[in-house]
Protein backbone atom coordinates (compact mmCIF):
# COMPACT_ATOMS: atom_id res chain seq x y z
CA UNK A 1 0.00 0.00 0.00
CA UNK A 2 0.82 3.35 -0.75
CA UNK A 3 2.60 5.78 1.68
CA UNK A 4 0.03 7.91 1.00
CA UNK A 5 -3.43 5.99 0.39
CA UNK A 6 -6.91 7.11 -0.23
CA UNK A 7 -9.45 7.38 2.63
CA UNK A 8 -12.83 6.82 3.19
CA UNK A 9 -14.62 7.95 6.53
CA UNK A 10 -17.64 5.90 6.49
CA UNK A 11 -20.37 7.40 8.75
CA UNK A 12 -23.81 6.00 9.59
CA UNK A 13 -26.81 7.86 10.53
CA UNK A 14 -30.12 7.62 12.12
CA UNK A 15 -31.65 10.17 14.73
CA UNK A 16 -28.74 12.43 14.65
CA UNK A 17 -29.79 15.87 13.94
CA UNK A 18 -28.29 17.50 17.16
CA UNK A 19 -24.77 16.33 15.65
CA UNK A 20 -24.62 15.44 12.36
CA UNK A 21 -23.44 18.74 10.76
CA UNK A 22 -21.05 19.50 13.32
CA UNK A 23 -19.79 15.74 12.70
CA UNK A 24 -19.33 16.23 9.30
CA UNK A 25 -17.86 19.93 9.10
CA UNK A 26 -15.04 18.46 11.59
CA UNK A 27 -14.76 15.41 9.04
CA UNK A 28 -14.66 17.41 5.93
CA UNK A 29 -12.36 20.10 7.23
CA UNK A 30 -9.74 17.89 7.13
CA UNK A 31 -6.39 18.76 6.11
CA UNK A 32 -5.37 15.25 4.35
CA UNK A 33 -5.76 15.61 0.84
CA UNK A 34 -7.07 12.29 -0.29
CA UNK A 35 -10.45 11.36 1.26
CA UNK A 36 -14.00 10.89 0.48
CA UNK A 37 -16.70 11.20 3.12
CA UNK A 38 -19.63 8.61 3.18
CA UNK A 39 -22.73 8.78 4.98
CA UNK A 40 -25.38 6.53 4.57
CA UNK A 41 -28.53 8.07 6.17
CA UNK A 42 -30.78 4.76 8.41
CA UNK A 43 -34.01 5.96 7.27
CA UNK A 44 -33.80 8.58 9.98
CA UNK A 45 -37.90 10.22 11.36
CA UNK A 46 -36.17 13.59 13.05
CA UNK A 47 -34.26 16.24 10.81
CA UNK A 48 -30.94 14.09 10.01
CA UNK A 49 -31.71 13.62 6.52
CA UNK A 50 -32.35 17.51 5.85
CA UNK A 51 -29.55 18.89 7.44
CA UNK A 52 -27.59 16.12 5.62
CA UNK A 53 -28.82 17.21 2.23
CA UNK A 54 -28.12 20.42 2.85
CA UNK A 55 -24.95 19.81 3.70
CA UNK A 56 -22.51 20.49 0.43
CA UNK A 57 -18.36 19.70 0.39
CA UNK A 58 -16.14 18.15 -2.74
CA UNK A 59 -15.38 14.76 -0.48
CA UNK A 60 -18.92 14.71 0.71
CA UNK A 61 -20.88 11.54 -0.63
CA UNK A 62 -24.98 10.94 0.83
CA UNK A 63 -26.61 7.38 0.60
CA UNK A 64 -30.09 6.58 2.31
CA UNK A 65 -31.88 3.61 3.23
CA UNK A 66 -35.39 2.66 2.26
CA UNK A 67 -35.57 1.01 5.54
CA UNK A 68 -34.66 1.07 9.19
CA UNK A 69 -32.10 -1.57 8.42
CA UNK A 70 -29.77 -0.99 11.76
CA UNK A 71 -25.83 0.32 12.41
CA UNK A 72 -23.64 -2.67 10.50
CA UNK A 73 -25.88 -2.63 6.85
CA UNK A 74 -25.36 1.29 6.95
CA UNK A 75 -21.52 1.06 7.27
CA UNK A 76 -21.84 -2.21 5.27
CA UNK A 77 -23.55 -0.24 2.86
CA UNK A 78 -20.65 2.75 3.02
CA UNK A 79 -17.89 0.21 2.78
CA UNK A 80 -19.16 -1.28 -0.18
CA UNK A 81 -19.45 2.43 -2.01
CA UNK A 82 -16.27 3.71 -1.06
CA UNK A 83 -13.25 4.00 -3.34
CA UNK A 84 -10.04 3.91 0.00
CA UNK A 85 -7.80 1.74 0.45
CA UNK A 86 -8.45 2.45 4.41
CA UNK A 87 -11.73 2.73 5.41
CA UNK A 88 -12.31 4.67 8.49
CA UNK A 89 -15.53 4.14 10.66
CA UNK A 90 -17.36 7.14 12.87
CA UNK A 91 -20.12 7.19 14.76
CA UNK A 92 -22.20 10.74 13.91
CA UNK A 93 -22.94 11.81 17.34
CA UNK A 94 -18.96 12.00 17.61
CA UNK A 95 -16.33 14.73 15.76
CA UNK A 96 -12.73 15.27 14.88
CA UNK A 97 -9.89 17.15 15.04
CA UNK A 98 -8.80 18.68 11.20
CA UNK A 99 -5.41 16.03 11.65
CA UNK A 100 -7.70 13.11 12.77
CA UNK A 101 -7.67 11.19 9.27
CA UNK A 102 -3.87 12.11 8.84
CA UNK A 103 -3.21 10.70 12.27
CA UNK A 104 -4.35 7.21 11.01
CA UNK A 105 -2.67 7.28 7.79
CA UNK A 106 0.50 7.73 9.73
CA UNK A 107 -0.61 5.03 12.12
CA UNK A 108 -0.69 2.66 9.47
CA UNK A 109 2.21 3.55 7.56
CA UNK A 110 4.43 2.90 10.89
CA UNK A 111 2.67 0.29 12.68
CA UNK A 112 1.97 -3.44 10.94
CA UNK A 113 -1.73 -3.69 11.61
CA UNK A 114 -4.67 -4.65 9.70
CA UNK A 115 -6.54 -3.13 11.83
CA UNK A 116 -6.18 0.57 13.68
CA UNK A 117 -8.40 1.99 16.59
CA UNK A 118 -7.95 5.30 18.45
CA UNK A 119 -9.45 6.71 21.82
CA UNK A 120 -12.68 8.15 22.36
CA UNK A 121 -13.50 11.35 24.64
CA UNK A 122 -17.07 11.51 26.23
CA UNK A 123 -18.54 14.84 26.13
CA UNK A 124 -20.98 14.98 29.01
CA UNK A 125 -22.48 17.95 30.94
CA UNK A 126 -24.05 15.60 33.68
CA UNK A 127 -23.52 12.55 35.67
CA UNK A 128 -25.27 10.35 34.31
CA UNK A 129 -23.52 11.85 30.69
CA UNK A 130 -20.33 10.76 32.82
CA UNK A 131 -21.17 7.32 34.00
CA UNK A 132 -22.03 6.20 30.13
CA UNK A 133 -19.20 7.05 29.01
CA UNK A 134 -17.36 5.16 31.42
CA UNK A 135 -19.64 2.20 30.97
CA UNK A 136 -19.22 2.81 26.70
CA UNK A 137 -14.94 3.89 26.38
CA UNK A 138 -13.68 1.33 28.58
CA UNK A 139 -11.59 -0.29 25.39
CA UNK A 140 -10.18 3.10 23.96
CA UNK A 141 -9.47 5.19 27.32
CA UNK A 142 -7.53 8.41 25.52
CA UNK A 143 -3.88 8.37 26.32
CA UNK A 144 -4.11 4.59 27.96
CA UNK A 145 -1.18 2.45 26.83
CA UNK A 146 -1.15 1.80 22.97
CA UNK A 147 -0.90 -1.75 22.34
CA UNK A 148 -2.13 -4.63 20.60
CA UNK A 149 -5.46 -6.25 21.04
CA UNK A 150 -5.47 -9.79 21.68
CA UNK A 151 -9.03 -10.36 23.37
CA UNK A 152 -12.05 -7.74 23.69
CA UNK A 153 -12.63 -5.25 21.01
CA UNK A 154 -12.54 -1.78 19.80
CA UNK A 155 -15.07 0.64 19.15
CA UNK A 156 -16.20 1.29 15.80
CA UNK A 157 -16.38 4.83 16.06
CA UNK A 158 -12.65 5.49 15.52
CA UNK A 159 -11.97 2.64 13.90
CA UNK A 160 -9.30 2.25 10.93
CA UNK A 161 -9.47 -1.07 8.42
CA UNK A 162 -7.52 -1.84 5.53
CA UNK A 163 -9.99 -2.77 2.99
CA UNK A 164 -8.76 -6.28 2.27
CA UNK A 165 -9.10 -6.90 6.18
CA UNK A 166 -13.06 -7.27 4.58
CA UNK A 167 -12.02 -9.22 2.07
CA UNK A 168 -10.42 -11.73 4.15
CA UNK A 169 -13.05 -11.74 7.09
CA UNK A 170 -16.36 -10.07 5.56
CA UNK A 171 -18.43 -7.31 6.66
CA UNK A 172 -20.14 -6.08 9.65
CA UNK A 173 -23.04 -8.77 10.91
CA UNK A 174 -26.12 -6.79 9.79
CA UNK A 175 -28.05 -9.42 12.72
CA UNK A 176 -26.71 -7.30 15.17
CA UNK A 177 -28.97 -4.53 14.74
CA UNK A 178 -28.50 -3.24 18.22
CA UNK A 179 -25.03 -3.45 19.31
CA UNK A 180 -22.32 -5.94 19.51
CA UNK A 181 -20.92 -5.56 15.93
CA UNK A 182 -17.67 -4.21 16.86
CA UNK A 183 -17.05 -6.92 19.13
CA UNK A 184 -17.87 -9.67 16.99
CA UNK A 185 -16.13 -8.18 13.85
CA UNK A 186 -12.99 -7.74 15.97
CA UNK A 187 -13.05 -11.42 17.26
CA UNK A 188 -12.91 -12.46 13.70
CA UNK A 189 -10.34 -10.73 12.95
CA UNK A 190 -7.87 -12.04 15.99
CA UNK A 191 -9.14 -15.22 15.05
CA UNK A 192 -8.13 -14.51 11.53
CA UNK A 193 -4.54 -13.36 13.02
CA UNK A 194 -5.32 -9.89 11.83
CA UNK A 195 -3.45 -7.83 14.05
CA UNK A 196 -5.23 -5.03 15.80
CA UNK A 197 -3.28 -1.78 16.97
CA UNK A 198 -4.81 0.43 19.66
CA UNK A 199 -3.46 4.14 19.71
CA UNK A 200 -4.39 5.78 21.97
CA UNK A 201 -3.76 9.29 20.90
CA UNK A 202 -5.62 9.25 17.90
CA UNK A 203 -9.10 11.01 19.68
CA UNK A 204 -12.38 12.01 18.71
CA UNK A 205 -14.96 13.64 20.89
CA UNK A 206 -17.90 11.53 21.39
CA UNK A 207 -21.44 13.25 22.28
CA UNK A 208 -22.42 10.57 25.41
CA UNK A 209 -26.10 9.80 26.75
CA UNK A 210 -26.72 12.71 29.77
CA UNK A 211 -30.38 11.78 30.28
CA UNK A 212 -30.87 8.16 32.56
CA UNK A 213 -33.76 6.97 29.26
CA UNK A 214 -30.54 6.88 27.32
CA UNK A 215 -28.02 5.54 29.37
CA UNK A 216 -30.30 2.61 30.95
CA UNK A 217 -31.64 1.93 26.84
CA UNK A 218 -27.92 2.08 25.91
CA UNK A 219 -26.96 -0.99 28.97
CA UNK A 220 -30.33 -3.13 27.89
CA UNK A 221 -29.62 -3.38 24.01
CA UNK A 222 -25.55 -4.48 25.33
CA UNK A 223 -27.56 -6.96 26.93
CA UNK A 224 -30.29 -8.27 24.29
CA UNK A 225 -27.16 -9.40 22.51
CA UNK A 226 -24.84 -10.51 24.81
CA UNK A 227 -25.69 -14.36 25.34
CA UNK A 228 -26.32 -15.53 21.39
CA UNK A 229 -23.49 -13.45 19.85
CA UNK A 230 -20.86 -14.61 22.69
CA UNK A 231 -21.99 -18.21 22.32
CA UNK A 232 -22.60 -18.61 19.05
CA UNK A 233 -19.63 -16.96 17.57
CA UNK A 234 -18.01 -18.99 21.05
CA UNK A 235 -16.29 -15.66 21.69
CA UNK A 236 -14.09 -14.44 24.68
CA UNK A 237 -16.26 -14.90 27.91
CA UNK A 238 -18.63 -16.76 26.39
CA UNK A 239 -18.48 -19.16 28.86
CA UNK A 240 -19.63 -16.39 31.72
CA UNK A 241 -22.91 -16.46 29.66
CA UNK A 242 -26.04 -18.28 31.35
CA UNK A 243 -27.32 -21.30 29.10
CA UNK A 244 -30.74 -21.19 30.67
CA UNK A 245 -33.21 -18.45 32.66
CA UNK A 246 -32.69 -20.04 35.40
CA UNK A 247 -29.06 -19.61 35.38
CA UNK A 248 -29.63 -16.15 33.97
CA UNK A 249 -31.67 -15.49 36.31
CA UNK A 250 -29.23 -16.32 39.16
CA UNK A 251 -26.72 -14.56 37.63
CA UNK A 252 -28.56 -11.16 37.42
CA UNK A 253 -26.57 -9.71 40.35
CA UNK A 254 -23.11 -11.63 40.62
CA UNK A 255 -22.85 -10.97 36.64
CA UNK A 256 -23.64 -7.27 37.41
CA UNK A 257 -21.61 -6.30 40.69
CA UNK A 258 -18.27 -8.54 38.39
CA UNK A 259 -19.02 -6.04 35.07
CA UNK A 260 -18.90 -3.03 37.33
CA UNK A 261 -16.02 -4.56 39.34
CA UNK A 262 -14.49 -5.18 35.71
CA UNK A 263 -14.40 -1.72 34.48
CA UNK A 264 -13.82 0.11 37.86
CA UNK A 265 -10.39 -2.01 37.34
CA UNK A 266 -10.09 -0.75 33.83
CA UNK A 267 -10.54 3.02 34.32
CA UNK A 268 -8.93 3.42 37.88
CA UNK A 269 -5.21 3.95 36.91
CA UNK A 270 -6.47 7.06 34.63
CA UNK A 271 -9.17 8.17 36.16
CA UNK A 272 -10.02 7.41 39.67
CA UNK A 273 -12.80 9.62 40.11
CA UNK A 274 -14.55 6.57 38.65
CA UNK A 275 -15.21 5.60 41.90
CA UNK A 276 -17.48 8.03 42.80
CA UNK A 277 -19.65 6.45 39.82
CA UNK A 278 -19.62 3.09 40.47
CA UNK A 279 -23.19 2.85 41.89
CA UNK A 280 -25.18 4.53 38.68
CA UNK A 281 -22.64 1.89 36.90
CA UNK A 282 -23.89 -1.08 38.85
CA UNK A 283 -27.80 -0.15 38.19
CA UNK A 284 -26.86 0.12 34.79
CA UNK A 285 -25.35 -3.03 35.11
CA UNK A 286 -27.78 -4.71 36.49
CA UNK A 287 -30.31 -3.66 33.41
CA UNK A 288 -27.97 -5.03 31.29
CA UNK A 289 -27.96 -8.64 33.10
CA UNK A 290 -31.69 -8.51 33.44
CA UNK A 291 -31.90 -8.10 29.48
CA UNK A 292 -29.36 -10.95 29.25
CA UNK A 293 -32.81 -12.91 31.39
CA UNK A 294 -35.22 -11.67 29.88
CA UNK A 295 -33.18 -13.01 26.24
CA UNK A 296 -32.73 -16.05 27.10
CA UNK A 297 -36.58 -16.28 28.26
CA UNK A 298 -37.41 -15.25 24.75
CA UNK A 299 -35.19 -17.34 23.28
CA UNK A 300 -37.08 -21.06 25.08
Amino acid sequence: MANHPKISVVIPAYNSQDTIYQCLESVCGNTYDSFETIMVLDNPTDRTAQIAKEFSHSTFRLFTNAATRGASFSRNLGIQQSQGDIIILLDSDSYVDRDWIAQHVEAHNTISAGIIGGAVRGIYNTFIGRCDGLCAWWTSIPHAKSRFITKFHLPTNNLSIKKRVFENIGAFDEQLKIGGEDAEFCFRAIRANIPIYFKSDIIVSHFDRNDWKGYIRHQENWGKHAVKMRKQHRMDVSFLMPGNPFTAFLYIVPLAMMFTLFLTMKWLRYSPSILLYTPLILAGKLKQTTAIFKSQLKNQ
